[in-house]
């Protein structure tokens, strides 16, 4: 059996890397202007798959509102640089590492400033598509609103009830896939006597209906996408197994501008929109077999340096790739090979690398005896 030493990295030694990479973090900027656009294409597909931004009230018996912008990452040395430069670009906001109750490690960058949030933040961000598009306009509208309730006070004079549950419905409206609201809507509503009033939504949203670019793309697969392989034995095939890769991303809730957006990702990469709906009523696509090897894995090749975090993914993948091409998924040394690649991507998997390994063994073993 083929053993592996696996380094134990300790929260100590991921405090000391962050801490490392932001003393240094001048040398990560990109500097010309086709690196700053390549980046902004880059990070709002990014933030297509992993951003959020909102609004919500601090006090239950107030109007007085906050605004947030955030992106998170699982912790990587590439993700912290990602959004250290973002930092950089924006020049606002802040970069936070959090431990949550599993010791998962994460990395955040966040903007909590109204003023950096609306003259900084969401201009850059002006690429985005269906749900995501439609919360940057409620958001703006949001703080429209709140910026005229905040007039009328000043003047002593109370807002019309009218505007009132205009001003609730469309903060309770955004990011409406993100956590509860402690106080539901209607108790919101009713604390303001204007429960009673029918909300109709009067926000106008500009779909964009452009083809994403592929650094787009590349920075929603960064966020939302996988590899997969679908690996099984099935016992008419012995001593042979079953593998065949699985590309999927993109995955959004499912609405028909988010299906309007993946129609558009597909046409951009010269593909059919193979659209699927996971369990959690998700949508993405996925493509299987030859297309990832003739279209998927070329595409991904042509824009390495942006992967990042996924680069070392990637080239797991490619060796993989090079070991069918071989024919070595035929022979024992080949399948082991790719069991450990395999495993050596971070993924769930519902048998342990072992299992695998030693019914590879067993199987060819099986077959050298009835040879002799």
């Amino acid at each position: 059996m083929i053993k592996t030493k696996i380094k134990i990295i300790t929260k100590e030694d991921i405090q000391l890397e962050y801490n490392n990479l932001l003393n240094n973090s001048d040398t990560y900027f990109l500097n010309s202007r086709k690196d700053k656009e390549d980046f902004r294409q880059f990070i709002n597909g990014l933030y297509q798959a992993e951003g959020t931004m909102g609004a919500y009230f601090p006090r239950e018996n107030s109007l007085s509102i906050r605004f947030s912008f955030s992106m998170g990452q699982n912790y990587s040395s590439e993700a912290v640089k990602v959004f250290l430069n973002l930092k950089k670009v924006l020049g606002v906001g802040a970069i936070k590492l959090e431990f949550d109750s599993k010791n998962q490690v994460h990395i955040r960058y966040v903007v909590s400033n109204t003023k950096e949030i609306f003259i900084f933040v969401l201009p850059y961000f002006s690429l985005l598509y269906g749900q995501k598009r439609r919360d940057k306009a409620t958001l703006e509208k949001i703080y429209k609103i709140s910026l005229d309730i905040a007039t009328i006070s000043k003047k002593g004079l109370k807002p019309y009830m009218l505007i009132v549950n205009e001003f609730i419905n469309l903060v309770y409206s955004i990011n409406p896939n993100g956590q509860e609201r402690k106080l539901p809507l209607i108790n919101k509503l009713t604390l303001f006597n204007c429960e009673s009033i029918t909300y109709y939504d009067k926000v106008k949203i500009e779909e964009n209906n452009n083809l994403p670019t592929k650094l787009f793309i590349i920075g929603l697969f960064l966020g939302d996408g996988s590899f997969g392989f679908v690996f099984d034995n099935p016992p008419l095939r012995s001593p042979k197994f079953y593998i065949k890769i699985v590309f999927n991303f993109a995955a959004q809730s499912y609405t028909n501008s988010n299906i309007e957006l993946l129609e558009l990702v597909a046409k951009s990469m010269g593909l059919e929109p193979q659209i699927y709906v996971r369990k959690t009523g998700m949508i993405g696509l996925e493509y299987r077999g030859d297309t990832v090897y003739n279209y998927i894995m070329p595409f991904l090749n042509e824009h390495f340096e942006w992967l990042f975090w996924r680069k070392k993914q990637f080239i797991n993948i490619q060796k993989i790739v090079a070991i069918f091409k071989n024919k070595g998924h035929l022979n024992k040394e080949g399948l082991q090979q790719i069991v450990i690649l395999l495993y050596d991507i971070p993924n769930k998997y519902g048998k342990p690398k072992e299992f695998w390994i030693d019914l590879i063994e067993k199987r060819f073993s099986s077959l050298e005896n009835l040879s002799k």
